[in-house]
């Protein structure tokens, strides 16, 4: 998992402070099973036919969050990446995402 952007805004739902992460993941498998108590109807679709959709197009908050996957397809953006550290407040292993460019790495060529 990779977390390549987040939004935040307040006073939305309920009046409360809404956070909103955008993430790129891999499937581990390309079969979807469906709960019909949750959701009508899933499937893959090619992404020319998801940015297509017309809230994809009417909203500049989804399009740019598309745009922003498409660069880091193509390796043109290098996302918030995870770097495990450990804090001195409760001394447990903790998460922290951020943008670091490496020469070496091969997942980011270039900004």
């Amino acid at each position: 998992m990779e977390v390549i952007a987040f939004r935040h805004v307040h006073n939305v739902a309920f009046e409360k402070s809404d956070l909103f992460f955008i993430c790129m993941l891999k499937p581990l498998s390309s079969t979807i099973t469906v709960d019909d108590l949750e959701i009508d109807a899933a499937k893959w679709m090619p992404l020319v036919e998801f940015v297509e959709q017309p809230l994809i197009q009417e909203d500049s908050m989804f399009k740019k969050i598309v745009d922003i996957f498409i660069a880091r397809l193509g390796k043109r953006y290098c996302g918030l990446s995870t770097h495990q550290v450990v804090s001195k407040f409760d001394g447990k292993i903790t998460s922290l995402y951020y943008n670091v460019f490496d020469n070496d790495d091969s997942n980011c060529v270039g900004k």
